[in-house]
């Protein structure tokens, strides 16, 4: 299901003719001067819920321009708006997607977005998806002879020393004095 969703959209980001890159990743990684623009970027996480068999997903998308000076961020606001809008709405004319957005999806207008200053449009929507799960399937998935392996540590033991009534740690990491003020 997460394959179909990204499939989606970078369809539509590559189909579009002024987009000219796709992301998927955490918004936090935004503006870091690799980005080919305009772009379309689909923010991980996606969201959802199960409902009575039906998905309930919603994702943010932004489309971003770089302005070239202050008075194109306004214009280029706007293409972002119109073009977010057209991909949204394509997808809704688009049955063979599999999904169904929901009319409560907002917009954001973004400016010095990030620390490359892009500018444009991030799009919250929410839309249905029909749970794809094969219910012929799920026995398959599991197997009642299944045993774990041999119980594994998590984390190492510590050596101990004990002397004079002291316990030292003798695999204990440094204890490093770094200065974070004058």
């Amino acid at each position: 299901m997460i394959n179909s969703i990204l499939t989606i959209f970078r369809k539509q980001a590559q189909q579009h003719k002024t987009i000219k890159a796709f992301y998927y990743n955490r918004s936090y990684e935004q503006g870091t001067g690799k980005e080919t623009y305009p772009l379309l970027w689909l923010e991980d996480p996606l969201y959802g819920r199960n409902q009575d068999n039906v998905f309930i997903n919603s994702v943010s998308f932004s489309v971003l321009f770089l302005p070239q000076s202050t008075e194109m961020i306004s214009q280029m606001q706007n293409l972002a708006f119109s073009i977010g809008l057209n991909i949204i709405e394509r997808i809704k004319k688009t049955p063979d997607c599999g999904i169904s957005i929901r009319p409560d999806w907002t917009y954001t207008t973004l400016r010095n977005y990030y620390d490359d200053n892009a500018c444009g449009c991030r799009f919250s929507i929410n839309f249905t998806q029909v749970n794809m799960q094969n219910m012929c399937l799920i026995e398959e998935q599991f197997s009642t002879d299944k045993k774990f392996d041999a119980k594994t540590d998590l984390l190492p033991d510590f050596d101990l020393q004990k002397t004079e009534g002291c316990e030292v740690f003798a695999h204990k990491l440094p204890d490093f004095d770094i200065v974070t003020r004058k």
